[in-house]
């Protein structure tokens, strides 16, 4: 019986096509802003059964960016898609997962190549494709995770259309042997990285180091150092504190975000940026490592991300100047992998926080992504048919989901709403058959809960999901 039900749970493979929900959280307005989720896949909200069956449910999916109307998540190695190396090896491609931004609806994935061939490793530590982002200029960019050993590594533009990708530049951390080096997990990219229309900066911040590295080319020039032209990267000597413990690097995978320049000539300088580590507190640092402003300048603790999530955009709308960042990981009591989207005030000071909402207002999840930390945080201005000025914004956690949000003024929830699920579709695969049956059992054999599975496994109401739950399914695929 129980070698049956493993082997018909591999059907379940099928839910990666399912339709998505809203978190069907209320979100109320906060001034003349309104905040609407489109949609959202997540364990909590999709359920452990049927994200677990995603292809991307996994640590080796790492982030995630928006780009020409399609969520992508860059997954560095993916058993689903292999290669033959030689006649003893074998090879785990790299691999984009796509969905639509309107409403979430699976498209096909995209696999990596390089040169021809497959862009992969037969070990999966490789980490080739750890980033995926967006130039100023709408060109995809991917790039590797680098060790403590690694001297240099290639920045990719992204064919989105073939897979293939073609490296604008290989970017040194090290001009020499002898020069210490940090593990750098993820990078920022500003401006253009083809420099054809403008400059580009790529920074990042050495894990559990005090480094933090920038690279430089003009428009039309070449990569060369970006600090004072002879250093790649430069020690930082203050940090912000965690809580009341005081801290001397960022810890792990620490994430740094670069901030936009107030006029056209420093528009994309990144002379401003913001780190946010493992175990230290998001603060935002100038090209020197003069520390100008933290998390420490909060009066209020409740705004207080956790240690141990890294994430953390600025964004404007209406001349309004706004904040995303992640203020929960998954170990966090009652919530899980939730961002907080708040307002400054005109000089951008952290002690201006004002909280507008979290998103999702429940939780993502609250399941390990393996050390990974990172929460991708994009917002993408945007324009409705009628000239409303809004923000879509992505969220997404390895590991426990993701959800497309829409702000502004005359934000207004899609006609339609959720889509309907047939009654009996434990399994979100919109039909009832004996997947479903299959779904209801394993339940109860895991001695899991009703609300933490997709569509109603407690059919017939009593509180429970037991072997009469697996009649009602049945009875309604025979009267089908």
């Amino acid at each position: 019986m129980k070698k049956f039900l493993l082997t018909a749970a591999l059907g379940l493979l099928a839910i990666s096509s399912m339709m998505a929900r809203t978190d069907k959280n209320t979100y109320e307005p906060v001034g003349d802003y309104k905040l609407v989720n489109d949609w959202i896949i997540s364990r909590v909200h999709t359920g452990e059964l049927a994200y677990n069956a995603l292809p991307f449910a996994n640590n080796y999916a790492r982030r995630a960016t928006i780009y020409n109307g399609e969520v992508l998540i860059a997954q560095t190695c993916s058993p689903l898609y292999t290669y033959q190396i030689n006649d003893t090896t074998t090879g785990m491609q790299c691999v984009i997962f796509r969905y639509s931004v309107e409403d979430g609806t699976a498209l096909d994935p995209v696999l990596l190549t390089l040169n021809g061939e497959p862009y992969g490793s037969s070990a999966q530590s490789s980490l080739l494709a750890n980033n995926i982002g967006v130039d100023h200029f709408g060109h995809l960019w991917l790039a590797p995770f680098t060790t403590d050993a690694g001297r240099s590594f290639n920045l990719y533009q992204v064919n989105i259309e073939t897979g293939e990708l073609t490296s604008v530049g290989k970017l040194l951390k090290a001009t020499t042997d002898e020069e210490v080096c940090a593990r750098v997990d993820y990078i920022d990219v500003m401006g253009d990285i083809t420099r054809k229309e403008a400059q580009c900066n790529v920074m990042g911040a050495g894990a559990s180091s005090d480094l933090i590295y920038r690279w430089h080319a003009d428009q039309g020039g070449q990569w060369e150092p970006g600090f004072d032209g002879t250093d790649y990267h430069i020690p930082i000597t203050k940090f912000p504190f965690a809580g009341k413990d005081e801290v001397t690097n960022w810890g792990y995978a620490p994430f740094l975000k670069m901030c936009l320049g107030e006029s056209d000539d420093d528009l994309y300088n990144g002379d401003l940026f913001w780190i946010d580590g493992f175990h230290s507190a998001p603060a935002l640092y100038d090209v020197t490592g003069d520390m100008w402003d933290s998390f420490n300048n909060l009066e209020d603790d409740s705004l207080q991300p956790e240690t141990g999530t890294n994430g953390i955009t600025e964004f404007h709308l209406d001349g309004k100047n706004f904040m995303l960042y992640s203020i929960s990981q998954y170990q966090n009591d009652g919530h899980g992998c939730q961002a907080n989207i708040v307002e400054l005030n005109a000089d951008l000071e952290v002690s201006s926080m004002v909280k507008y909402w979290q998103i999702p207002a429940d939780s993502l999840g609250k399941t390990s992504d393996g050390g990974n930390r990172i929460h991708s945080l994009e917002v993408i201005p945007s324009v409705d048919q009628d000239g409303n000025e809004y923000v879509t914004i992505l969220t997404y956690k390895c590991q426990n989901g993701l959800g497309i949000y829409r702000m502004g003024k005359n934000v207004k929830p899609h006609e339609g709403g959720d889509p309907d699920y047939p009654v009996g579709d434990v399994n979100g695969d919109n039909k009832v058959d004996v997947e479903d049956v299959n779904a209801v059992i394993n339940i109860i054999l895991d001695l899991k809960t009703q609300k933490d599975y997709l569509g109603n496994a407690d059919l017939n109401g009593d509180g429970k999901v037991d072997v009469e739950d697996v009649n009602a399914v049945i009875n309604i695929i025979l009267a089908i």
